[in-house]
């Protein structure tokens, strides 16, 4: 940067920075300006999320209700989810591993609580 204002005398150098100065400062008070205006034509608005009260009490109610695995079925689920387990790690198996996953959201965890809560119930 010295290289190109070396040839610039000290008033043309004062010049070139009041420049400067008064050009990022107009920009700065147009953008806070601008922000602090109450024109909504480009803002953005905001609209929440909410779940219906009756979807999560019946979510709730089919988790709590009780659950008939036999131990045949119990152990064909913990087979299936290996089986899930090691497509997952295998190069070709993972894109059918997403694309299950992708399909059905939560379905290994579904899994996961099913063979914890028969793992709890059934102590060998």
């Amino acid at each position: 940067m010295s290289s190109v204002t070396s040839g610039l005398s000290k008033r043309k150098l004062i010049c070139l920075l009041g420049l400067f100065v008064i050009l990022t400062g107009s920009a700065c008070f147009y953008i806070i300006s601008e922000s602090l205006s109450n024109r909504t034509k480009s803002s953005i608005k905001i609209i929440p999320i909410s779940k219906p009260i009756n979807e999560i009490r019946e979510s709730v109610s089919t988790i709590s209700g009780p659950i008939s695995v036999s131990r045949a079925e119990l152990k064909r689920i913990i087979c299936f989810r290996k089986y899930l387990d090691s497509l997952g790690k295998s190069p070709k198996g993972k894109k059918a591993y997403d694309s299950i996953d992708r399909c059905r959201p939560g379905f290994m965890d579904s899994l996961v609580f099913i063979e914890n809560y028969y793992k709890s119930n059934f102590k060998n």
